[in-house]
């Protein structure tokens, strides 16, 4: 018995000196690697994340942006290295810290040669900000979706394209902004089509003639008309309805209200692929 007893006292001391051992072996290699990671120049660090950024490694990249920014908070690379993280959170849809790091890069670098990138790439983060691997895949044609997100991306790419209308991102961003605007426009005219059917005419014309007035350009004008016709027939406004249906066969002769006298709201809304294809 007494052996017994020994003998397991001898393995739990064995048992806690091999623990402690390894310990402080795991601790020397954290401080190996540590000192291996503050050896490397900034310029190594920032090659080491451009290449998991090129490579589409997205998580290895940002992490090696932060630990350059860690490691040399000043510099030319640590500046570049903002910018591509925020790209990199793009990428991994985390796009409140991707937001967050593109102003802080626009603040903190107000006089930076690739400023114009960061106010597109700002833009580019609330376009995508809603549309997942599925919606790029198979995009569909719902234009009641975030519609703060597309409001934010539509002010975005405006700001942008003021500050440099010469970019080479211009033209992408004018093209984004055509596909927000007419988002916004078919999400008005579904508003004022729900105010419709739940029996509120005056409230769906106001949204409708809204639709007129700011979103001349876009296919939803069509159907606001046609609502405003549904409305003022509503409202025993027969002399208001003519005017409207009048002013939708001068300009769309061909609309189906007309032949029919049901709307497609379908119809309003291009999705991104039409405008620009992937």
């Amino acid at each position: 018995m007494l052996l017994t007893h020994k003998s397991q006292l001898i393995n739990t001391a064995l048992v806690l000196l091999f623990s402690v051992l390894m310990l402080q072996g795991c601790g020397k290699k954290d401080e190996v690697r540590e000192v291996e990671v503050t050896r490397l120049s900034a310029l190594e660090m920032y090659l080491a994340a451009k290449r998991a950024l090129d490579a589409g490694v997205w998580s290895t990249a940002a992490d090696k942006y932060r630990a350059l920014r860690s490691h040399y908070p000043f510099g030319h690379y640590t500046e570049q290295g903002y910018l591509e993280l925020a790209y990199a959170q793009y990428k991994l849809y985390q796009m409140e810290q991707a937001v967050s790091t593109v102003d802080r890069f626009i603040k903190n670098y107000p006089a930076h040669k690739n400023l114009d990138y960061a106010y597109y790439l700002k833009g580019l983060i609330y376009f995508d900000s809603d549309r997942g691997l599925m919606q790029r895949i198979n995009p569909d044609r719902s234009a009641d979706r975030n519609q703060d997100n597309i409001r934010n991306a539509f002010t975005s790419f405006k700001n942008f394209i003021e500050r440099y209308p010469e970019s080479s991102y211009a033209p992408d961003a004018r093209k984004r902004m055509v596909y927000l605007k007419n988002q916004l426009a078919a999400y008005e005219v579904q508003v004022a089509s729900y105010y419709l059917r739940r029996g509120a005419p005056i409230a769906a014309v106001n949204r409708a003639k809204f639709v007129l007035e700011s979103f001349q350009d876009t296919p939803a004008v069509a159907n606001a008309l046609a609502l405003m016709v549904e409305s003022y027939t509503k409202l025993d406004e027969p002399e208001l309805a003519e005017q409207s249906k009048a002013m939708l066969a001068a300009n769309y002769p061909n609309h189906r209200y007309l032949e029919e006298g049901e709307l497609d709201l379908k119809s309003d809304v291009l999705t991104w692929s039409d405008i620009w294809p992937f």
